[in-house]
């Protein structure tokens, strides 16, 4: 089985959308061995509200020596003229030869601008025309053995493993380029909130105005502070400065405030730095001074560090800081110390996210941009998410999702059943025990969940409070994710339930922020389980839409 880059593109079907090329991947990813590698261009961020964007490549398929083929897809009728296969669309026609010659020359000049003028790509083609069937072909750019027509479209992956060979013997290297060649070009990178197993690799693809903002942004040092709202992609872009830096020589330190979405970044990125949380960092390096922190004490904790000599061990070039709305003032003074002269500084916050209700800090000097578009919560949700709270962002995802659920309660106790029956439900919509979480808006130790090891017929999953020796959180053996709306900040999962959804006329806003931060967790259904009067009052400021 090939793996396919990126990884998220089920997302289309689980939708409901019929996307030609997902036809494809799922035909690739089944029948090409598991020594290929398929990149894609087929992505929620090409086709936007009904209008499809065609990128240079369709796919682009690797084998284990470092081959690389090509694969132009047209759908629907071609016009074979006396110029040779035509491809109309609504602003003219444009020749398939044309088409594949420029894909071509254009991934060998890439290639050779990233490895040097003497870098070389094996590189071949095929075009993929499931719809239509070549009679005669009168083009000098194209040959017949690199057509596969709808009369051949289920020999496919076997056309593929002609052209590409077995990739015997492999060339680790060469093969290693190549992957790392096409990640860049189509912009993917490891998906830092998918629960990933050792053998494979999420990989999403980044997107938005962020991605062309720190390509182009010219600054040194950089003091750059995002408004990012939820989805924008600011956990991405934060890992993206850090593979930066690295590559540039330095040293960065990215510091989280929540561990899980630290340990998350941490697991996806290259050495060469340092990847934290902020109590993590303080703890670490009082540790390496022969110093034994007081957890009770926190704030004594910060004091001591900042009492403390940084030696130059324990200094850094460039600090990136994620989820910076949790951050307190005082915080901002001890990462500077442990910074080198003329440092680079990005700070990435949510004030809408902002749970904890802290003060926001101040940053003298810096640049401020704000991110108000939304790629991860389908169209769905977002309106529903609009609908009952005074949030405001842009939708940008175009998938439609599967929406928002809602069930009351009467009494909290209630909750473990209800829970149980909409596990029930997505488990036949087809998802995953491991796609699914519950989110307490409660703290994780106060809710009705806390104590119980299982709802229904399904064993809960939760942090046990202990790490292992690699410093990674230890969980239960459960089937089902529980968590705290809090605790999952920053993270993400294809179905949320979010329980404990209760009115507090005392703190408006809080329950506000918190609903937020938990809907937007969603990449494809959200259900809430709301106190009854909650849901008959709207006590969030609106109704729930998109169910």
């Amino acid at each position: 089985m090939a793996q396919i880059i990126p990884s998220d593109y089920a997302q289309f079907q689980r939708s409901g959308w019929h996307v030609p090329e997902i036809e494809t991947l799922n035909t690739l990813r089944a029948r090409l061995p598991a020594d290929y590698t398929v990149y894609h261009g087929v992505h929620w961020t090409r086709e936007s509200f009904g209008t499809t964007t065609f990128g240079e490549l369709d796919i682009v398929i690797v084998n284990s020596a470092g081959r690389a083929l090509v694969i132009e897809q047209k759908n629907g009728t071609l016009e074979q003229t006396a110029s040779g296969l035509v491809k109309t669309y609504p602003d003219g026609t444009k020749s398939v030869g044309e088409q594949v010659q420029r894909s071509l020359d254009g991934v060998r000049q890439k290639f050779k601008q990233v490895h040097g003028p003497g870098a070389s790509l094996d590189l071949d083609y095929l075009i993929f025309c499931p719809d239509h069937r070549v009679h005669t072909l009168n083009a000098a750019a194209l040959d017949l053995s690199r057509i596969v027509d709808a009369e051949q479209r289920d020999r496919l992956a076997e056309r593929i493993e002609h052209i590409l060979g077995p990739g015997l013997p492999p060339d680790t290297a060469r093969a290693e380029r190549a992957a790392a060649f096409f990640r860049q070009t189509f912009e993917v990178v490891p998906d830092i909130h998918a629960h990933v197993s050792q053998q494979e690799k999420a990989f999403t693809r980044l997107t938005g105005p962020l991605v062309q903002l720190l390509a182009n942004l010219e600054m040194a040092p950089l003091r750059l502070r995002i408004y990012g709202t939820a989805g924008c992609g600011k956990s991405l872009i934060a890992a993206q400065c850090f593979q930066k830096a690295v590559a540039q020589g330095k040293r960065p330190l990215l510091v989280c405030y929540n561990r899980p979405l630290a340990e998350k970044l941490k697991a996806t990125l290259a050495s060469g730095g340092v990847v934290t949380n902020f109590h993590g960092l303080c703890d670490q390096f009082l540790k390496s001074q022969g110093r034994t922190p007081v957890y009770e004490d926190w704030p004594r904790i910060v004091e001591s560090v900042m009492g403390e000599t940084i030696p130059e061990a324990w200094r850094f070039d460039a600090v990136i800081v994620d989820e910076g709305q949790d951050f307190e003032q005082e915080w901002v003074e001890v990462l500077r110390l442990f910074l080198r002269d003329q440092p680079d500084m990005v700070w990435l916050e949510d004030p809408d996210q902002n749970v904890r209700e802290r003060p926001p800090v101040e940053l003298p000097g810096f640049v401020g941009y704000r991110a108000r578009i939304n790629y991860r919560t389908p169209r769905t949700i977002a309106k529903a998410i609009q609908e009952m709270l005074p949030v405001d962002f842009e939708i940008g995802n175009p998938l439609p999702g599967l929406g928002v659920g809602t069930t009351s309660y009467a009494d909290p106790t209630e909750q473990p059943a209800i829970v149980a029956r909409l596990i029930d439900g997505l488990l036949r919509k087809g998802f995953s025990h491991s796609e699914i979480v519950i989110l307490t808006m409660h703290g994780v130790k106060s809710s009705v969940f806390s104590e119980r090891d299982r709802v229904g017929n399904f064993t809960l999953r939760r942090f046990t409070g202990e790490y292992d020796l690699f410093g990674n959180q230890v969980l239960t053996a459960g089937q089902i994710t529980f968590d705290s709306v809090r605790r999952f900040k920053g993270q993400q999962a294809p179905a949320v339930i979010l329980v404990d959804v209760e009115e507090d006329s005392a703190h408006p806003e809080r329950m506000q922020r918190l609903l937020f931060t938990g809907m937007t967790r969603a990449t494809l259904r959200v259900e809430l389980v709301m106190q009854m009067e909650s849901a008959e009052h709207a006590a969030f400021g609106g109704t729930v839409g998109g169910r």
